[in-house]
């Protein structure tokens, strides 16, 4: 019984806490690129969204939920659901590179608001996390999905501001490794200390369907032509 109303809770506050953050919109920063460049667009919602695990469980145990496909921003770092649980959340953008796998890229996304004092950012580039589901998934362990991190290369780490767009360079050399035969690569984000004493900290990074499609996170490629 305890354990169907924790998973009620935290899929409805999840959605709810998502739908809060993309209430504010900040000025909207140019991010335009030459015409004459490739920009490859996440195709899908279930392209991108991420993963979500009760940090009171952490380490020791991923007990969360996937989401993908949302219209609204999805969260970084860490926050707490209308049930008074602790949440950690970490974004995934996956990329069709069909034609462009030996390429280098700059990865861009929005950073559409900040709560509290999150830190910067770790850029990953992943094994394929599989295309996420376009509601909230049932709480399940999702240690699958988290840990790809611990076997990802770590690209960079960034410092967002809020209203504006994060730009990061991804080498070629890091695609060869993670390009999957079917041409895609994942890219996740997480806090660069996801211990902090707080329950408030965190990034609100667009997806594909944020805004009706105004801010998708896309790959360009660098003196494409």
């Amino acid at each position: 019984m305890r354990r169907e109303y924790i998973i009620g809770l935290l899929i409805g506050a999840v959605i709810f806490s998502i739908l809060l953050a993309g209430c504010e919109e900040n000025q909207e920063s140019s991010n335009e690129i030459p015409s004459n460049q490739v920009k490859i667009e996440v195709k899908t919602g279930g392209d991108d969204g991420g993963v979500v695990a009760l940090t009171d469980l952490l380490p020791e145990t991923v007990f969360g939920v996937l989401n993908g496909g949302s219209d609204q921003p999805f969260m970084v770092g860490l926050f707490t659901s209308g049930g008074g649980d602790n949440l950690t959340g970490r974004a995934i953008y996956r990329f069709d590179i069909s034609g462009y796998e030996n390429k280098g890229f700059i990865f861009h996304v929005k950073c559409v608001d900040k709560s509290g004092n999150p830190g910067d950012l770790e850029v990953y580039l992943i094994n394929d996390s599989g295309s996420l589901p376009s509601t909230s998934s049932e709480m399940s362990d999702v240690s699958e999905v988290w840990n790809l991190v611990e076997r990802g290369e770590k690209i960079t780490t960034v410092a967002p501001s809020s209203g504006q767009w994060i730009t990061v360079d991804i080498p070629s050399s890091a695609i060869e490794s993670k390009v999957t035969e079917s041409g895609y690569i994942t890219i996740m984000l997480k806090l660069k200390n996801e211990d902090l004493s707080s329950n408030m900290d965190y990034y609100s990074l667009s997806t594909y369907e944020y805004l009706q499609g105004s801010a998708k996170p896309y790959l360009s490629i660098p003196g494409a032509f």
